[in-house]
């Protein structure tokens, strides 16, 4: 009863520091950066049915954020309180993995306090660090923060499935714990692509925790089923350029397809001296998590003779050496000696970061080399180690002094909350998220082009115009200055996006001839033309429905080749008032009706919009002036906007 007590108390506890530094992202925590992409205008999100169909290797997280959307639709709240559930529960699982790796390594001998309390302070570093926020404020990285959760809970069954094994259990629990490590690794293959290390970090396990074995060579084949699970991501990826599986819709695919992208066109040696570099700033983070980023201008490397390159190589090699030390000091140490844990689980930690973050930075190149999320699971590895040399070393030190050990861990902990609660306060905010990106990685074009956007929504035209001024200037001149990794941002999606933004800035400030000039250059440089009217009857179609969303993409798509579509824009306005995304709808009507001031139809219906979001003054202006074009509904709307109106 007392165990079960000190369980509640310690989950409690968890639960309660995980919201109380996560709680003003719950409740004004925004949609931000690619959640527009991944959540809002995702048709996949609106509709369940179409997230069980997809193929890609992220499912299960597309899957996640339908579950949010019918549960509470656009509502960001709900969608944030999820991700800091999964956070608070990832930090448990850290707490009851390390445990059972040090059962593990004592031979399942009762263990000693400090090592169940740098357990519990392994899962508290994990809890407050200020570089999670990045993997569970940002709404997207989900995909992050539920892979791990799959993780985690392969490898602590599996683990529970082998100590029940060696104790000579019954079978059939030692089935159950089996089966739930196998379907977790086939969840996190179907979560993010971090999830392909599993069976590689239990076969990794099992050679070092489980040598002297009963089953002897026969332990092996415990493994065979979750090295099947290794093809799952191929397929996921390759399969519908192999014809085995059909392509997904939508950014599932134009993310998969990026991905095969990356991996065909960039240089797999070049971004392994890259990530040599990198990794050494994500260690430096963990120790030091101070000028944190959410986008770095961080160069490539292009030779493994660069000094900086060669220094990082040799300080990570030393760390491979660090952990072959431990392992061989822990084998060597008798059973009595305490040490002996220490050794056994800094190597097992080395080992953890290096294979957690292996997927993400040795020689897969991605466009994007350096992503704070990206330390989220090997960060568990980090923090076994540095909670183990801790405890040990103050329990040590300090015996019988409770209170001071209990001092000295707040006066670690407190500073790392505060942090990930300051930090927190650019996920709260969209102009303060890009902000901060533009002050700490000023040549990155993103970081301006996505202020400009939020500039635009809150009507400061003059410093969006500024912001995308900026970007436009800073477009690579020639194909070669294109295709050089560091522009990897200037995708003709991205500069065609770019030149729509401005020219709806000059819509807005009725400067209609350089926002010609605009939505022509977006055009010529997105190149790729699509059936407008057979689109349009599509996205019609869905609209019928009901299914705004899906419409959204197909009017999207119009727009992305013809910014001046004044069909699509006048239609695509409507289906965001009928998901009450009033701004949204407001702003592609005014685009309506500045370039072409004879639709009377987009009068009246931002009209409508004005009066559906509680401005009923714009809307009896509109009315009136649709109505003075001789449009009878909006004469009639006069008067009802009136009422309203008093």
């Amino acid at each position: 009863m007392q165990h079960r007590r000190s369980r509640l108390f310690i989950a409690g506890l968890f639960t309660a520091i995980g919201l109380l530094l996560y709680c003003r992202v719950i409740i004004l925590g925004p949609f931000l950066f690619d959640d527009a992409d991944y959540v809002l205008d995702n048709p996949v999100v609106s509709d369940i049915s179409a997230a069980l169909k997809l193929h890609d290797a992220r499912q299960l997280g597309y899957l996640s954020f339908a579950v949010n959307y019918a549960l509470g639709g656009e509502d960001p709240a709900g969608y944030h309180l999820f991700n800091v559930a999964v956070h608070i529960i990832n930090s448990l699982m850290t707490v009851l993995l390390v445990l059972g790796i040090l059962k593990r390594l004592n031979k399942e001998e009762e263990l000693p306090e400090w090592s169940v309390q740098a357990a519990l302070l392994a899962g508290l570093f994990f809890l407050v660090h200020p570089l999670q926020t990045q993997s569970v404020s940002y709404i997207t990285q989900r995909f992050t923060s539920l892979g791990t959760l799959f993780y985690l809970s392969a490898v602590f069954h599996y683990l529970k499935a082998r100590q029940h094994i060696e104790s000579g259990r019954p079978l059939w629990s030692c089935t159950v714990f089996l089966l739930l490590a196998f379907f977790s690794t086939v969840a996190g293959m179907r979560t993010k692509e971090i999830a392909f290390t599993i069976p590689i970090m239990l076969f990794t396990l099992e050679m070092l925790l489980f040598a002297d074995s009963r089953l002897g060579r026969k332990r092996i084949f415990l493994l065979f089923p979750f090295v099947l699970t290794l093809i799952i991501i191929p397929l996921s990826v390759f399969g519908p350029e192999l014809d085995i599986i059909s392509p997904d819709v939508g950014v599932a695919d134009v993310i998969r397809t990026d991905k095969i992208h990356d991996l065909t066109e960039r240089s797999s040696l070049h971004y392994l001296y890259t990530q040599a570099r990198v990794i050494v700033v994500y260690l430096r983070l963990l120790i030091f998590p101070i000028g944190q980023r959410v986008i770095y201008d961080f160069p490539v490397s292009t030779s493994f003779f660069e000094p900086r390159v060669m220094a990082a190589f040799i300080f990570l090699a030393s760390l491979a050496v660090a952990a072959f030390y431990a392992w061989k000091k822990y084998a060597a140490s008798g059973n009595a000696s305490e040490t002996k844990l220490v050794y056994g689980l800094a190597s097992i930690g080395i080992i953890w970061f290096f294979l957690a973050l292996s997927v993400e930075s040795s020689l897969v190149p991605i466009k994007d080399v350096i992503f704070e999320h990206r330390t989220y699971l090997p960060s568990v590895g980090f923090f076994a180690v540095i909670a183990a040399v801790i405890m040990f070393s103050v329990c040590n030190r300090l015996k019988s002094q409770a209170v001071f050990r209990g001092l000295i861990l707040l006066f670690i902990l407190l500073p790392l909350g505060a942090g990930t609660y300051l930090r927190n306060e650019i996920w709260v905010d969209e102009l303060k998220l890009w902000d901060d990106v533009v002050r700490k990685a000023p040549g990155k074009a993103m970081g301006y082009n996505n202020r400009a956007t939020a500039y635009a929504k809150i009507e400061d035209y003059g410093k969006a115009l500024a912001d995308f001024n900026k970007v436009i200037a800073s477009f690579p001149k020639t194909t070669e200055a294109l295709f050089k990794w560091e522009n990897a941002d200037y995708s003709p999606w991205n500069m065609s996006k770019t030149y729509t933004g401005r020219g709806n800035v000059y819509v807005a400030l009725g400067d209609l001839a350089r926002a010609e000039e605009d939505y022509s250059r977006a055009k010529e440089v997105f190149s790729m033309p699509v059936d407008a009217e057979n689109l349009l009857v599509e996205a019609d179609a869905y609209a019928k429905k009901g299914n705004y969303r899906q419409a959204i993409w197909v009017y999207d798509r119009i727009l992305e080749w013809d910014p001046r579509h004044v069909r699509a824009l006048n239609d695509r306005a409507n289906a965001f008032s009928y998901m009450r995304r009033f701004p949204e709808a407001v702003s592609d009507l005014t685009r309506v009706i500045a370039l072409d001031p004879t639709y009377v139809i987009a009068y009246h219906n931002r009209g409508i919009a004005y009066g559906w979001s509680g401005k009923p003054d714009r809307a009896v202006a509109d009315f009136r002036q649709a109505c003075k074009m001789g449009f009878e509904p909006s004469c009639r709307g006069i008067e009802a906007a009136g009422s309203e109106r008093e």
